[in-house]
């Protein structure tokens, strides 16, 4: 692999996430909507935030930062609360899921 490889790869997700209207989001907020998409289990799909936090891609974002980045996922719809659990699940809008 070389640099010139991971550039369009780079290129290629920016057009990807352009296409999806994740570039209005975060560095931060789109990691965190990354590691929901790639944790989630079940139908509706659902994710703990134990398994979000400890996913690679969330894993060193700062605890107050990731708080805010769910909290802002769920304020522009992308993900909700989770009915009928506990606090710290989520799940994806069924027009959302993979």
């Amino acid at each position: 692999m070389n640099i010139k490889s991971v550039a369009q790869l780079r290129a290629l997700l920016f057009e990807m996430e352009s296409a999806l209207g994740l570039v209005e989001l975060s560095p931060n907020e789109r990691d965190v909507l990354y590691a929901i998409n790639e944790v989630c289990t079940g139908t509706p799909k659902a994710a703990r935030s134990d398994a979000i936090r400890n996913h690679p891609l969330a894993a060193s974002i700062p605890q107050a930062t990731y708080h805010r980045a769910l909290k802002s996922l769920v304020q522009r719809g992308m993900i909700s609360h989770a009915p009928d659990t506990r606090a710290g699940h989520y799940v994806l809008p069924t027009d959302r899921q993979p």
